[in-house]
């Protein structure tokens, strides 16, 4: 369909009906992408023109200036002033020329010209509406502003030409980023004009793309793509991801790219797709890889062990967390990007991914190994938690236990730094550990929970230590609190035993019992029991059951019930 369109324009053309060439080659963006293709239409152009001089020839050379200028003018300065040069031959000829006028607006514009430029445009929003040229004209009004009135900002939607609306609201996306300290209400107006725009181009696009409805002037494929990428995003942040999912779809249909692709990649993300997001993922590494900046290239191998690790898939996961491990060794270590927060972000999560698929598919790495690879890293980064963390467990399993509550110190000191929260808890948390499992010492383990689950830390794990703690502590108020908060966090840990769940209930259950709360505590014994059958709990219940008897019994006699 484009290059049968592209064919109506060069017929056209070859007729003498310049005015239709020009429609499909500047008004519908229809100009072919083949470079040789388009030299020679420059050629037969500027042929025609000197044999017989016409505003339309004229305005698809000032196109071919603003839009591909190398096939006749490597430098983008002087192809500009040529374009202004054929945009004012073409307005000696017809003052009225639309494309010309705007044509020299535009190029007049990019060459930092205001007041020319203004002059050419408001003479073409006055032969037709323009949401663009108005956007532009309210920039140059006000550039040497730097809190514009953006109330004065009116733009008109009525175009019927969806290129003209996409590009409204890429500039008022520009404004946006320009003015970060615009009024808040003013942002919330334009950032809905601009939603609203890229709706209105969408609507225009998908009746000639995906519709077949005959608008040739609309009929482009790439640009409907751009659109279903841009609108998308704006979707994406009301939290309308199947929307997003779906627009993102129709445009990769058209037209795939790696930033469309990107998008619904984040998206699916969104909506915790995962098995489509790592489709998406793996797709970008396999078709945009090599042509990926190393941040971006990073983080999509960090987004495919994410998911394939929630998925469960820890071979997969593996491999490319080796993949990810093996990009990083390779820049040089004198390279700035290896501190890039991203990097290292993502490295860390290398890292953490390895140990814990190792560990799900029972690979046990020598101590030996982990510890001098720990330490080789740490070198490099001496002040991340997660690698500090790291070290710390290798101490342990070496026995070493004072460097590895001095390597969990350093991590909390660096986490708390730099706002690592989920560190600050990991840390305290597997400091506890190490104070109740090895050192036996459930006072200080306690206050490692504590101050974990304080940070934060919603984990079953920590609930179920603190209350274990606590209990041993005879601390009968923390043991129900912590307890109830381990029930609490039971639905969302997979795998726990029946004999912890019952360990819970039966703590809380005695904890009720010293403090004379006979039916609470038979009800948490009872549940105890129903997980596993305890001599000790069996005991406790059958206290509760005869001293609340007991108590029901002198109350009887002492109110004569």
């Amino acid at each position: 369909m484009r290059r049968h369109i592209q064919q109506q324009a060069e017929n056209a053309f070859l007729a003498g009906d310049y005015a239709t060439a020009a429609k499909i080659w500047v008004q519908a963006n229809g100009l072919p992408g083949d470079i040789n293709v388009l030299k020679n239409i420059y050629s037969q152009v500027n042929i025609r023109i000197e044999d017989a001089p016409h505003p339309d020839l004229f305005a698809i050379l000032g196109i071919i200036a603003l839009d591909y200028n190398e096939i006749f003018d490597t430098n983008r300065e002087s192809a500009l002033k040529s374009c202004v040069k054929w945009s004012e031959r073409g307005l000696e000829i017809d003052p009225n020329s639309y494309y010309c006028n705007r044509h020299a607006g535009s190029a007049l514009y990019w060459l930092n010209d205001w007041n020319a430029a203004a002059a050419y445009y408001k003479k073409a929003v006055e032969l037709s509406p323009s949401p663009v040229l108005q956007i532009r004209l309210f920039h140059i009004q006000n550039r040497n502003y730097s809190t514009p009135d953006f109330s004065t900002l009116l733009i008109d939607l009525e175009t019927e030409m969806a290129m003209e609306a996409y590009n409204a609201g890429v500039e008022i996306n520009y404004l946006l980023d320009q003015y970060p300290a615009m009024p808040a209400h003013e942002a919330e107006r334009l950032s809905a004009l601009k939603q609203q725009c890229y709706e209105h181009a969408y609507r225009l696009f998908r009746g000639a793309v995906v519709q077949n409805n005959g608008d040739i002037i609309n009929f482009d494929p790439h640009t409907f793509a751009m659109c279903c990428h841009n609108l998308a995003r704006e979707l994406r942040l009301h939290g309308e991801q199947a929307r997003a999912i779906a627009i993102c779809t129709e445009g990769i249909e058209q037209s795939s790219f790696m930033i469309i692709l990107q998008n619904r990649m984040g998206a699916y993300l969104d909506a915790e797709d995962l098995k489509n997001a790592l489709q998406d993922g793996e797709q970008l590494i396999e078709r945009f890889g090599e042509e990926m900046d190393t941040i971006s290239y990073l983080a999509t191998i960090d987004m495919i062990c994410y998911c394939h690790m929630e998925l469960k898939s820890y071979t997969d996961a593996l491999q490319w967390i080796n993949l990810g491990l093996e990009t990083y060794y390779e820049l040089e270590a004198t390279d700035p990007i290896t501190h890039h927060g991203e990097v290292v972000r993502c490295f860390t999560n290398f890292f953490i991914h390895k140990s814990n698929a190792e560990s799900a598919l029972g690979i046990q790495t020598e101590v030996t190994v982990a510890s001098e690879e720990t330490d080789r890293l740490l070198e490099q980064m001496p002040d991340n938690p997660s690698l500090l963390i790291s070290r710390a467990n290798t101490f342990i399993d070496e026995g070493n236990y004072a460097k590895a509550l001095e390597c969990y110190q350093y991590a909390l000191h660096f986490a708390a730094e730099k706002g690592q929260e989920r560190s600050v808890q990991v840390a305290l948390y597997d400091m506890g550990y190490l104070y109740i499992a090895y050192l036996k010492d459930n006072e200080e383990a306690c206050v490692n929970f504590e101050q974990s689950i304080a940070s934060g830390n919603t984990d079953f794990w920590c609930y179920y230590w603190a209350t274990h703690c606590t209990y041993h502590l005879s601390d009968n108020e923390k043991t129900l609190y912590y307890g109830d908060g381990a029930l609490k966090a039971l639905p969302q840990q997979e795998n726990v035993t029946d004999d912890i769940i019952a360990e819970i209930y039966e703590h809380m259950g005695t904890s009720f019992l010293d403090l004379q709360r006979y039916d609470d505590a038979i009800t948490h014994l009872q549940q105890s029991l129903s997980y596993q059958d305890m001599p000790t709990t069996r005991a406790n219940l059958k206290v509760a059951e005869a001293t609340k008897q007991s108590s029901r019994g002198f109350f009887h006699k002492l109110f004569n019930k």
